[in-house]
């Protein structure tokens, strides 16, 4: 699993980390229940053991659980985002109007 992130994905990085002066930024790609494989962008964020580092997307750590991991072995991740100010869940975008996507290299 190789992580990429394009150009707005990276801007929204930089507006969330100045909504988050000085807190730790994670990306988590799990099997959650909402949204699936979706990227997950998390202030403060507590890893559990099954998450593992497998890159990074504009200066922040992406981590992956196990499942996640065998789904895109080998494969090329693009982290991207669109606006979509009607979005709802509990990534640190969704308040800005965006939301993190996945495109496949």
């Amino acid at each position: 699993m190789r992580i990429e992130a394009t150009p707005k994905a990276e801007d929204v990085v930089a507006r969330v980390r100045e909504t988050h002066p000085g807190a730790d930024l994670v990306f988590v790609f799990g099997s959650g229940c909402c949204e699936g494989t979706a990227p997950h962008l998390f202030a403060g964020y507590a890893l559990t053991p099954d998450q593992v580092r497998v890159g990074t997307a504009g200066s922040v750590g992406v981590f992956a659980d196990g499942h996640v991991r065998r789904l895109y072995a080998g494969r090329t991740v693009v982290i991207d985002a669109e606006a979509d100010p009607l979005a709802d869940g509990f990534s640190a975008e969704i308040p800005l109007g965006w939301r993190f996507v996945v495109r496949y290299g």
